[in-house]
C-alpha cells in the first residue's frame, strides 16, 4: 500500500505543476515528456488501472489479482515496463491494441473483465500519454503473474473474436479531452476512463453489456452495483450533484449512502483522485443519462426510515459466554451494532459511523449489499480521511456471525430501519459468502536471462 500511495502523491504533485490540467485547455505540446507523464498518471488514475492489475500485497501493477467471472477465475497481468514479464516490449501500436481492441502482442484476445470495450472511446493523445506513464513512470517489476486457467470454451481464446462482434465498444473521441465543455468530458469520463457501465449495466447471457439498460443496476461477486440512473424511485433521481461529487469524491453522502466493497476500492484507488472539475462533469452526465425505474425499489432507497428507540434489551441478568442459545434480531443489533450506530440508529454526529435509516443500503429492496457489508466490513481510504467497519464474516477480528444470525439481523434492519423485513434466510447468506481465494505460487521472479515473451494479458 506504501507504494501504491507514493503513485498517488506523484499522480497529485503531477496535476498541480500542470496547474489544474483537466480544469482548463492544456497547452502542453505532445513533445512534452513531462506534461504527458502527468497526464497519463492522471488517467491511469481515472482508469483505476491499479485496481485490477495489482494483487493484495503485491507490488503496484505487478498483476496476479484472481478475478472472479461467472465462466471462471481470470488472473489479472503484469503491466509493468519489464520486458520478459511485463509490456516492456509493447511498443505504442501494441500498447493500443490491447487497450482499445482486445488484441495482446502476439495476436491472442484478451478476456473482457480487462475493459477494453469502454477504454476503446480513448482519444490517440490521452492513449500515447498513457503508454508514456506506463513505460517511463511505473517500476519495472520482474515477476510473472499465474497464467489464467479457465475451462472450456473459454479457454479457447478465439472464442472472444465472437464475444467481440456481439459487444458494442464505444467509439474512439477525437480532439483535446481535456478542452471538452462539461457534459462531454463527462461523457468522456464515464464511457471511457471510469467505465461505469462495467459494473452498473445489466448484461444478457453472453455478458455483453444491455445498452438499453445503460447504470439500470447489476450484480457482481455478492454485491449489487445499484441504479445510478436518475429514476426518482429505483435510481438516484433524489441526488444532488453537490450529493454525488461528495459520494464519488470521500465514499460518503450525508444522508443517502457509503461505498464499500468494489465501489469503495473505486473510490480509494481513483475517484477521490479526480479534480473537482472532473468529479462535476462526472455527476452531471450521471445525472442526465435515460432514467430506469426498477423491478424492486419503488421508492428512493435513501427515504426510508426514522431515528427510533427500542425497549433496553439489558435485563441485568450475566449470560455464560457458553450460552448458545440463539440470539434474535434485537439482541444482535444491541450486541453488535448499537455501540456505534447508536440504540436508535442514528450513527454519530459528524456521521463517520453513518445513520441506518435514511440509508440507500438499509433502504434498498435488494439485501445484498446490507449483507456483503456485514459479511465484509468497510475499509476505505480517501485523501479526506478513513473510514472503516470490521467485517463479521469468517475473518472478523471482532465476532463472526453464523449465516443465520447474520439473516436475523439482516431482517431486523431492514425492518426497523429500512424498506421492511425481506425475510432473508441463512442459506441465502451462506451462498454469498465470498469463497476463499484459489491458492497459487508466489509469482516467478525473473532473473532477466531468456527469451522475451508476450506477457500473458487477462
Amino acid at each position: 500500500m506504501a507504494d501504491i500511495k507514493h503513485i498517488f502523491r506523484t499522480v497529485l504533485l503531477g496535476s498541480a505543476v500542470l496547474g489544474g490540467l483537466y480544469a482548463a485547455p492544456s497547452h502542453a505540446e505532445d513533445n512534452d515528456e513531462q506534461a504527458l507523464m502527468a497526464r497519463g498518471a492522471y488517467l491511469a488514475t481515472a482508469g483505476d488501472c491499479v485496481a485490477c492489475h495489482t494483487r493484495p500485497g503485491g507490488k503496484p501493477f505487478a498483476g496476479g489479482l484472481e478475478i472472479a467471472t461467472p465462466k471462471g477465475a481470470v488472473f489479472s497481468t503484469n503491466i509493468t515496463p519489464d520486458p520478459q514479464n511485463g509490456i516492456g516490449a509493447y511498443t505504442l501500436e501494441d500498447f493500443e491494441k490491447a487497450l482499445r481492441r482486445g488484441l495482446r502482442k502476439d495476436g491472442a484476445y484478451l478476456y473482457p473483465v480487462m475493459p477494453y470495450v469502454s477504454y476503446a472511446g480513448l482519444t490517440d493523445q490521452d492513449v500515447k500519454a498513457l503508454y508514456t506513464w506506463f513505460m517511463h513512470g511505473v517500476q519495472p517489476v520482474a515477476e510473472k503473474a499465474p497464467e489464467t486457467q479457465m475451462g472450456f470454451p473459454g479457454n479457447i481464446r478465439m472464442s472472444m473474436m465472437a464475444w467481440n462482434m456481439l459487444a458494442e465498444s464505444e467509439k474512439p473521441e477525437t480532439g483535446d479531452s481535456a478542452t471538452y465543455d462539461k457534459l462531454r468530458r463527462g461523457h468522456y469520463l464515464a464511457t471511457a476512463l471510469e467505465h461505469c457501465g462495467t459494473c452498473h449495466t445489466p448484461r444478457n447471457f453472453m455478458l455483453v453489456e444491455q445498452q438499453d439498460q445503460y447504470l439500470a443496476g447489476s450484480q457482481l461477486n455478492g454485491w449489487f452495483a445499484p441504479n445510478i440512473t436518475p429514476s426518482s424511485t429505483g435510481g438516484i433521481g433524489d441526488w444532488s450533484e453537490d450529493d454525488l461529487v461528495a459520494y464519488l469524491k470521500t465514499g460518503h453522502a450525508k444522508g443517502r449512502s457509503q461505498a464499500a466493497g468494489p465501489m469503495g476500492e473505486a473510490v480509494e484507488h481513483s475517484t477521490s483522485h479526480l479534480s473537482d472539475e472532473d468529479l462535476h462533469a462526472l455527476a452531471a452526465f450521471i445525472k442526465q443519462v435515460p432514467a430506469h425505474d426498477d423491478e424492486i425499489d419503488h421508492q428512493a432507497r435513501d427515504s426510508f426510515g426514522k431515528a427510533t428507540l427500542s425497549a433496553d434489551l439489558r435485563s441485568g441478568i450475566v449470560h455464560r459466554v457458553d450460552d448458545l442459545n440463539p440470539l434474535d434480531g434485537p439482541a444482535l443489533y444491541d450486541a453488535n451494532c448499537a455501540a456505534c450506530h447508536g440504540a436508535d440508529g442514528a450513527g454519530t454526529a459528524d456521521q463517520y459511523v453513518p445513520t441506518l435509516y435514511t440509508n440507500s443500503v438499509v433502504g434498498s429492496g435488494r439485501t445484498d449489499n446490507l449483507v456483503m457489508t456485514i459479511l465484509e466490513g468497510v475499509n476505505r481510504s480517501t485523501p479526506s480521511g478513513h473510514a472503516s467497519m470490521p467485517s463479521f464474516g469468517g475473518h472478523s477480528d471482532v465476532q463472526r456471525l453464523s449465516d443465520d444470525e447474520i439473516a436475523r439481523l439482516v431482517n431486523y434492519l431492514t425492518q426497523r430501519f429500512g424498506s421492511g423485513d425481506h425475510h432473508v434466510t441463512g442459506a441465502q447468506v451462506g451462498a454469498m459468502r465470498p469463497s476463499p481465494p484459489t491458492p497459487t505460487p508466489a509469482p516467478a521472479v525473473s532473473t532477466g536471462a531468456g527469451h522475451v515473451t508476450a506477457p500473458e494479458h487477462t
